[in-house]
C-alpha cells in the first residue's frame, strides 16, 4: 500500500520536446517570458508574476535575477538562457508612460502586478495553443519548474561523467571527488552553466 501511494504522488514534468512546442506557440515577448521564466529559470509563478526590473542584473559578467526573499531557494537565479527576450521585454515596457517597473503589469490599473493565478492561466493558454498535454491535461506552471529541476540534475550528471577520466588519471574511482575538491567554485559554475545552457537551447529550439 505504501509503494502504491508513493507512485500516485509522482510529480510529472514537461518534456524537452514540449518546451519547444510551447516556445514556438508564443505570440509576443510577454508570452515568451512566461515560458522562459517557468521553464528556463525555474521560477515559481508568484516569483515570475512579481518580477520587477530591479530584480534584473544583465550587465554582470554572468547575468542573474536577485530576490530579497525566496522560499527554499537561493536569493539569486542565474540567467543562463533567454536573456535577449528579457532585455526586449524591458525595452518594450520602458516606452510606456508611467511604467511601474513590473515585467508583468496587470491589465487592471488598480492592481500591481498581475497575479500568479493569472500567469498560470496565461501559461495554460499557451499550452492549449501548442496542443501540449501532460497525462491528458493542460500542464500547470509547476510542470515548467519541474522541467528545470530535471534539466539541471541532468546537467550535473553530465559534468560529473565528463570528469570521470580526470578522476581515473588521479587514481580515484569517484569523479565527485574532483568536482567537489579540485575544481574552484567559479570553474564548477562555469561547467554547469555551459552544460545547462546547451540543454535549455536544445529544448527551446526543439520545435523550430
Amino acid at each position: 500500500d505504501h509503494e502504491w501511494n508513493v507512485a500516485k504522488r509522482d510529480n510529472p514534468a514537461l518534456a524537452p520536446a514540449q518546451i519547444g512546442q510551447l516556445a514556438s506557440a508564443t505570440h509576443d515577448t510577454e508570452e515568451q517570458l512566461i515560458v522562459l521564466g517557468l521553464c528556463a529559470w525555474g521560477l515559481r509563478r508568484s516569483e515570475l508574476a512579481n518580477l520587477h526590473v530591479e530584480n534584473v542584473e544583465v550587465q554582470a559578467e554572468s547575468p542573474y535575477l536577485s530576490f530579497d526573499t525566496r522560499k527554499n531557494g537561493p536569493g539569486t537565479v542565474a540567467l543562463i538562457y533567454g536573456q535577449d527576450a528579457l532585455e526586449d521585454r524591458i525595452a518594450q515596457l520602458s516606452d510606456r508612460e508611467e511604467w511601474n517597473g513590473y515585467l508583468f503589469p496587470s491589465p487592471d490599473a488598480r492592481r500591481d502586478p498581475m497575479t500568479g493565478e493569472t500567469l498560470n492561466r496565461r501559461f495554460k493558454s499557451i499550452a492549449a495553443r501548442a496542443d501540449v498535454r501532460v497525462g491528458g491535461e493542460l500542464p500547470t506552471s509547476k510542470m515548467g519548474r519541474r522541467f528545470w529541476y530535471g534539466a539541471y540534475a541532468d546537467a550535473v550528471e553530465t559534468v560529473i561523467e565528463r570528469l570521470q577520466s580526470v578522476a581515473q588519471e588521479q587514481g580515484s574511482s569517484d569523479p565527485m571527488v574532483v568536482f567537489r575538491n579540485y575544481l574552484s567554485e567559479e570553474k564548477r559554475r562555469e561547467y554547469l552553466r555551459d552544460t545547462m545552457h546547451d540543454r535549455l537551447a536544445k529544448a527551446f529550439e526543439y520545435d523550430n
